[in-house]
Parts: structure tokens; sequence; C-alpha cells
């Protein structure tokens, strides 16, 4: 949280709280990606091997 002067309105403190809350989320929805994409990166690549030994 931001360190912010007493005479601050309490509007501007909200604002402030709301984005902070959003750069939250957004981390949280890019760390949930980031394992959705590896996990089908994973599932891609066993279906090449399996692919590949079945050719072979």
């Amino acid at each position: 949280m931001m360190k912010l002067k007493p005479e601050t309105p309490i509007y501007t403190k909200l604002q402030i709280k709301r984005l902070e809350d959003e750069c939250e989320s957004l981390k949280t929805w890019i760390w949930r990606m980031t394992i959705i994409v590896e996990l089908l990166l994973i599932v891609a690549l066993a279906a090449c091997v399996a692919n590949f030994y079945a050719i072979t």
C-alpha cells in the first residue's frame, strides 16, 4: 500500500485501493494462464512422442 498523506481525500484512497486490487487480480490471471499454457505444451509434447512411437 502506498504511503498517503493524512489529508488525502477518502475518494482518492479508494481509487488507489481499487487499482491495487485490479493489479492483484491481473497477476493471478496471468499466473493461471501461464499454468494452462504449460499444461497444453506438455500434452502436445506427449502426443508427439506417442505419435512418434506409434509410427516406428
